[in-house]
């Protein structure tokens, strides 16, 4: 088993437990041998020379955490225990490799206590464009977090560089999995929840509408009203959203921040508040629909039962939020959406869903979606009820 050791200079007596390496497969952690050190990294496009193994990125990021006595590790206990524990107090130290992507590989930092365990999000960059976006993304998580306050983003703790990578450790949120849409035994997408110790299950209908309105409610929460300034872009193919449903309501989270800015086409637009509003909402309400088939497959489009929770959402967040004061209210908004004609909402629905546009592969799809989501989405607010 892959590990790295350290000792603590300052109380040579007391060791610091090794950093234990581990590979996530489905439900199980597979040790890191010689033989899994060899691996290419899925997901990761490979640099000019040659591929990232899994032995060099578990490898490099215990070395940086190991650091200088474990400086990271205890500056990560300080920002996040109290009463602060000592590390050598702990019982082992496991770096679990989770999931990997284009922009950056994700490990789960596990810091065992004989009384009290906890996690911690590591993410890894390697490439220049890779760290710089991480780089941004940290800033964005700072940002958010100092600003509004709320506990759906992860909270970023403390970042560091070596040589070839820069690593970002934030809070990990224990219980939450990825979802997806996937076909169900009549063949239509409904919400599957993807757990380590099992197979994965879909929702019932009432956790589905509960899903898409607490996803619908957290972007509506860190909208900037002024500006219309948004988290933006999301993808639900790309595991952004996770919930716990085991919790009643069920709980869900945004793990990851590409980018924070407006979608409107002109800076003027952005003084219409009725129109930057409207905008917000339609394309929030197209985006909710569009996901990956099981994450990775072709694109997939959810049912209209998902529409009544995207409407909830949107409408209690609007509600709550205390400066929203010189903004229209909800139920203008949807009254707006309505008075226009039918070929007005859905030529609205076309000039948004460009604006909205994330994956390049999308626009066609959308084109053909688009008919049937004006209609369903317009008799959903015919009926919504404030």
């Amino acid at each position: 088993m892959a590990n790295i050791q350290g000792v603590d200079r300052r109380k040579p007596s007391h060791r610091v437990p090794s950093i234990e390496c581990f590979i996530r497969s489905g439900s199980k952690l597979v040790p890191l041998d010689a033989a899994s050190e060899r691996l290419a990294l899925p997901g990761n496009p490979p640099p000019v020379t040659a591929p990232v193994t899994y032995g060099q990125y578990m490898s490099s990021v215990a070395r940086l955490l190991s650091e200088n006595s474990f400086m990271a590790l205890r500056k990560l206990l300080k920002k996040q225990l109290k009463p602060i524990p000592k590390l050598e107090a702990a019982s082992n130290i496991e770096l679990i490799a989770e999931k990997h992507g284009a922009l950056y590989s994700v490990s789960r930092l596990r810091i065992r206590f004989a009384d009290d365990e906890r996690s911690f999000a590591v993410n890894c960059a390697f490439s220049p464009d890779q760290q710089a976006f991480l780089e941004v993304e940290v800033r964005h998580l700072a940002n958010l977090h100092a600003r509004f306050g709320l506990p759906y983003l992860p909270l970023p703790f403390i970042s560091a560089k070596g040589p070839g990578l820069m690593l970002s450790i934030a809070e990990w949120f224990e219980n939450h999995h990825e979802f997806h849409l996937s076909a169900d035994a009549s063949g239509a997408p409904a919400i599957t929840v993807w757990t380590q110790s099992e197979e994965p299950r879909f929702l019932d209908a009432s956790k589905t509408r509960e899903l898409y309105a607490q996803a619908s409610k957290i972007l509506t929460l860190y909208l900037d009203s002024r500006s219309f300034s948004q988290i933006y872009p999301w993808h639900h193919g790309a595991g952004d959203f996770v919930v716990d449903e085991s919790r009643i309501p069920l709980s869900l989270r945004l793990i990851t921040i590409r980018g924070y800015r407006p979608l409107l086409a002109r800076k003027s637009d952005c003084r219409d508040k009725m129109l930057g509003s409207l905008h917000f909402f339609v394309n929030m309400g197209i985006r909710m629909r569009i996901d990956r088939l099981d994450g990775t497959g072709e694109l997939a489009w959810a049912g209209a039962q998902c529409l009544p929770g995207v409407i909830r959402g949107f409408v209690e967040a609007w509600e709550t939020r205390g400066e929203n004061t010189h903004l229209p209210k909800a139920r203008e908004i949807l009254s707006l959406f309505l008075d226009f004609s039918p070929h007005d909402r859905l030529e609205f629905a076309k000039i948004v869903a460009a604006d909205g546009r994330v994956e390049a592969d999308e626009g066609s799809f959308l084109l053909a979606c688009l008919p049937g989501h004006v209609i369903e989405l317009s008799d959903v607010m015919e009926n919504f009820k404030f």
